[in-house]
C-alpha cells in the first residue's frame, strides 16, 4: 500500500510527493561514450556516496523501488513492477524507470552528464545528447527549442535548486553505486509537446529560485541562517508540490494546504489531505514548537499527538518512544526525510515557523487506520535508521 497515489497525482503541473525519475525516457539511446566511462570510473568514491544519501533523503525509492528506504528489498530502484505503480497524469499514464545501471533497460547507456542534466533542465535522457546546457530556456544557448521533458510526476522542477555537486553525485551513484537489474519498464505516456506547455515560468517560477523574502514570506524572525537554510532545503525536497506553491515560493497558496477534494490522496480506502504549514495558530504550524515539527520529521510523530520533548529512541516502547506512535501519513516521505541531517530538519522547523507567513485555511483532518500506519511502518518494509553500511546487497564498489 504505500505510496501508490493514484488520484493524488493532480493534473500536470503538480509534482507530487515522491520521486518519479526518467518516467518518459524512451527504450533506445546509444552506449556511452568511452572517455566519459573511463572518467566516471576514476572519479572518487566519495561522490557516490553523498549520491547514496541523496537518493535515501529525496524519496526515490517512493517511485522506482518498493521499499522507501530499505536499500536491501528486491527491486531497489529498479521501477515499474506492477499496475499499482502507474501513476496518471491527467490522460496520460506514467511509469517509474529503471534506474540501475543495467546497460539494456536501466540507466547504464546514459551518461552522468545525461543524468545531471535531467535532474537540473528536466530533459529526458534518450533524447538529449551528451553536452553541457547552458541555458534553462528553450532555444536559448543550447537547450533545446523544443524540449523532451521528463512527466510531472518527476519534481525536477524542485531538484533543479539541488546544489550541483548534489545532482552529480546523485548521477554517480546510480551509475556506480548500483548493481544492475534488468528490467524492461513499459514505455509512459505523453502529450505531443512532451510537457513542454507545463514547464513554464508562470506556473512553475524562475530559476533561481525569488530572493527572500517573497510576499508570502517574512523575514527578521528567529535565526536567519538557520531560516534561509531551511528555505532552500524546503524548496529543493518539493514540499509545495502537495502542501502548495510547487517550487515557487511566491505562488499564492505557498505551504498554505490543500484548498479542495482534488488534492486528495486517496490511500488504499483512506483519504489523506496535505496540512497547512504556514504558522497560522489556528490551523497551521503555529500551534506547533520546532521541535514537535523536528520529530514529526526525524521519526514520523504526528505533532498534535506528540509533547515538545527529545525523542530518545526510534523504537515504539523504548526510551520515550511512544508504545502505540501515531503516525504522519503514508504519502508523507519521512521514512526518507529521517535520512537529512539533523541541521537540515531544524532549519526546515525554523523557516515554517518564522520565515513563512501565516496562512489561515482550515484543512479536514486525514483518514488512517486505527494504528495510525503502524503497520506500515516497520524496518523490514521502511529499512534501519541510520541506513545500513555500503554497499547493500542491491549496491556494488
Amino acid at each position: 500500500m504505500m505510496r501508490r497515489l493514484n488520484s493524488a497525482w493532480r493534473v500536470c503541473g503538480s509534482s507530487g510527493v515522491a520521486v518519479l525519475f526518467a518516467a518518459c525516457m524512451s527504450q533506445t539511446a546509444g552506449p556511452e561514450p568511452a572517455a566519459t566511462a573511463i572518467a566516471s570510473s576514476q572519479a572518487p568514491m566519495d561522490q557516490v556516496l553523498r549520491g547514496r544519501g541523496a537518493v535515501l533523503s529525496s524519496a526515490c525509492g517512493d517511485c522506482h523501488g518498493p521499499g522507501v528506504s530499505n536499500l536491501s528489498r528486491a527491486g531497489w530502484l529498479a521501477g515499474w513492477a506492477s499496475p499499482q505503480q502507474d501513476m496518471p497524469v491527467g490522460p496520460f499514464m506514467t511509469r517509474p524507470r529503471n534506474l540501475t545501471p543495467d546497460s539494456a533497460t536501466g540507466t547504464g547507456r546514459y551518461t552522468e552528464r545525461q543524468i545531471f542534466n535531467a535532474l537540473r533542465y528536466g530533459l529526458r535522457p534518450s533524447a538529449t545528447p551528451d553536452v553541457e546546457i547552458t541555458s534553462s530556456t528553450p532555444g536559448q544557448g543550447n537547450h533545446p527549442a523544443k524540449p523532451n521533458y521528463l512527466a510531472p510526476s518527476m519534481p525536477w522542477l524542485e531538484w533543479r535548486h539541488k546544489p550541483d555537486e548534489e545532482l552529480r553525485a546523485i548521477a554517480a551513484y546510480l551509475k556506480r553505486g548500483l548493481a544492475p537489474v534488468t528490467n524492461k519498464v513499459q514505455d509512459s505516456q505523453a502529450p505531443p509537446d512532451f510537457w513542454a506547455s507545463e514547464f513554464t515560468v508562470a506556473k512553475h517560477g524562475p530559476y533561481p529560485a525569488l530572493p527572500f523574502p517573497t510576499a508570502n514570506e517574512a523575514a527578521g524572525r528567529g535565526d536567519q541562517a538557520k531560516v534561509t537554510r531551511g528555505r532552500a532545503v524546503l524548496i529543493k525536497s518539493g514540499c509545495g508540490g502537495c502542501h502548495g506553491g510547487g517550487g515557487n515560493p511566491a505562488t499564492a497558496g505557498w505551504l498554505a494546504g490543500m484548498k479542495d477534494p482534488t488534492g486528495e490522496f486517496a490511500i488504499g480506502p483512506f483519504k489523506t489531505r496535505a496540512r497547512n504549514l504556514t504558522p497560522d495558530n489556528t490551523t497551521g504550524m503555529g500551534r506547533f514548537s520546532e521541535r514537535q515539527i523536528f520529530n514529526s520529521l526525524r521519526y514520523g510523530l504526528r505533532p498534535g499527538e506528540t509533547p515538545d520533548v527529545e525523542i530518545t529512541s526510534t523504537t515504539p516502547g523504548q526510551g520515550n518512544f511512544p508504545a502505540v506512535p501515531k503516525y504522519l501519513a503514508v504519502p508523507m516521505p519521512w521514512p526518507s526525510w529521517r535520512h537529512m541531517a539533523d541541521a537540515d530538519l531544524w532549519a526546515i522547523a525554523a523557516y515554517l515557523k518564522h520565515g513563512v507567513k501565516p496562512v489561515s485555511n482550515r484543512v479536514a483532518d486525514s483518514e488512517g487506520p486505527p494504528d495510525f500506519w503502524a503497520g506500515e511502518y516497520t524496518v523490514a518494509k521502511i529499512g534501519t535508521y541510520p541506513a545500513q553500511p555500503f554497499p547493500s546487497v542491491n549496491e556494488r564498489k
